[in-house]
């Protein structure tokens, strides 16, 4: 384009159309330098913004560069500049694990402590800016009332729809006052389902008055304290569209009838990938993309194919043309858009700091949150502390990523190091095969047996039954999430830390030692124990 829409801030009518179209797109790519095809989205098809994942991810001056490089291919094709966004929401979903990896969302939950949180968010926003980042899609506003989800759990902060309100807006809040627009995910609500739209389409088949009472509080909270934008999901409401095989991305009713009108919200509005199958392996991802603006969203994702991508831009631009799709709609969805880039990268504000000025912050304050949300949920035998001059021995479980969206960079065994940073002898019994599985105790052994997402590996029950009838003083910590109880409810002694990044690790190994007290607040309900 011959000048900047930043800068001229031509009139919208004078905007062709195919710039405009692709200012609505983010697009991912893979590896840690611009790609051709990436490169050529920007310069020839007008991208608007770009994701990065764990794949773009090696080192922070790496990261830092990666940006500067792309907003320097979109300069020099004068394009406006690029929104570049990441989930940094902590926990199991943290591209970045240099500093700004915070414990899940969950154990921040089990703090109770919203000004903590916007404190947190402020160094983590910080942290991002620094790199380049201005857009993290978190935080998660999806109430988790439904153990058996495999895709949000800990990646919520509980099943108190106020609660999880208040701490989403408090985290929100500090993302965007370190400059960094932050993104409420997944709306309408992705909390109440056991199927992950990475891989099918969920449908939740509450009626609306339920859907007020519980699914809708944290984001008509979020959008109360001024949340940037929001994140839709592909999920069924059959309730607000009265069809059980549409994805509320994919519904007027839910995006323009719902969330623009009803709840009067005019951030930004985002789609979830358009490449997770409930799209991609259903209307497909192009046609995806195309009623995903034509029911109201202003920018769209297609974080992996090039050719995808491409196809979905070009798609839109047909759609227009054949008036399939409004240019009135675009052109709503284009304004916000640029209306967010020119306040990100033309208002006069504070230049971030290096990351090394702020890693030691955002280092201590994930020390600082996991050690208030780690949860001792029961101790009725005082089991705890455990004598550090004697022998503690960790029984410990192989575990993979539970969804698609997970980061799987980190071993729940790594519990050990963590224990023996304490000047303590540990002994690891990695299990691999629970049911061949036969432990060594006698009585009198300090034993932590580390289960993780017990609830569907019933051999982890038995292994810790056995365990404890040996007479040993036994402590059940999970290393994935509270939910393990209900598989050993009859655990003496149970400690939750929501997740098992390094952090969280090193504050769970505290607790069993007596360094750190366990005080978070349990944030959800376990089934079947009181």
């Amino acid at each position: 384009m011959a000048d900047n829409v930043l800068t001229a801030e031509r009139p919208v009518h004078a905007v062709p159309l195919e710039e405009k179209v692709g200012q609505l797109f983010v697009a991912g790519f893979d590896g840690v330098e611009p790609t051709d095809d990436i490169e050529q989205l920007v310069s020839s098809h007008h991208l608007g913004g770009i994701i990065y994942f764990s794949r773009n991810i090696e080192s922070p001056s790496q990261v830092a560069s990666l940006s500067e490089r792309l907003q320097t291919i979109a300069r020099e094709a004068g394009e406006p500049p690029l929104l570049i966004a990441t989930d940094q929401e902590g926990g199991v979903v943290s591209r970045f694990d240099w500093g700004a990896q915070l414990p899940s969302q969950m154990a921040l939950g089990a703090t109770q402590d919203p000004t903590r949180l916007r404190s947190a968010g402020e160094t983590v926003g910080e942290e991002l800016a620094s790199l380049g980042i201005s857009m993290n899609f978190a935080p998660v506003l999806d109430v988790n009332n439904n153990p058996e989800n495999p895709v949000i759990g800990v990646r919520s902060f509980g099943d108190d729809p106020e609660a999880v309100g208040e701490l989403g807006s408090a985290l929100a809040s500090g993302f965007q006052s370190a400059g960094v627009i932050a993104c409420g995910k997944h709306f309408p609500g992705h909390g109440d389902t056991e199927t992950d739209s990475h891989r099918s389409l969920p449908v939740i088949p509450h009626d609306k008055d339920r859907l007020e009472a519980v699914e809708f509080v944290p984001f008509r909270r979020a959008i109360d304290d001024g949340i940037d934008a929001l994140m839709t999901t592909h999920i069924a409401f059959p309730a607000i569209t009265g069809d059980d095989t549409l994805p509320a991305t994919l519904s007027k009713e839910v995006l323009t009838g719902l969330l623009r009108e009803e709840f009067e919200f005019d951030g930004l509005l985002v789609s979830d990938c358009l490449e997770m199958n409930a799209i991609a392996e259903t209307v497909g991802t192009a046609e995806g993309a195309v009623q995903a603006i034509a029911a109201g969203c202003d920018v769209v994702l297609v974080s992996h194919s090039p050719e995808r991508q491409r196809e979905a831009i070009e798609r839109v631009i047909d759609a227009v043309e054949s008036g399939e799709i409004p240019e009135a709609r675009v052109d709503s969805a284009f304004e916000r858009v640029r209306e967010y880039k020119h306040r990100q990268f033309t208002e006069e504000r504070e230049k971030p700091q290096t990351w090394t000025e702020t890693v030691e912050q955002s280092r201590e304050v994930a020390r600082q949150l996991a050690r208030e949300g780690a949860t001792v949920v029961r101790d009725r035998d005082d089991t705890l502390p455990f004598d550090t001059s004697a022998p503690i021995h960790l029984v410990g479980f192989t575990g993979d990523a539970q969804s698609d969206a997970e980061d799987d960079r980190y071993d729940p065994n790594d519990f050990r190091t963590s224990l023996a940073r304490n000047e303590t002898k540990v002994y690891h019994h990695e299990v691999t095969d629970t049911h061949g599985y036969e432990h060594p105790f006698d009585g009198g052994e300090q034993v932590v047996v580390a289960t993780y997402h017990a609830r569907s590996n019933p051999g982890q029950a038995r292994v810790v039954r056995e365990i404890a009838d040996a007479a040993t003083r036994l402590a059940v910590v999970s290393v994935r999430d509270p939910y393990d109880l209900a598989a050993v409810p009859d655990a003496s002694t149970y400690v939750t830390g929501y997740g098992y990044s390094p952090a969280m690790l090193d504050a769970l190994a505290d607790v069993v030692v007596g360094k750190a007290g366990g005080d978070g607040t349990l944030p959800v309900t376990i089934p079947g124990v009181e």
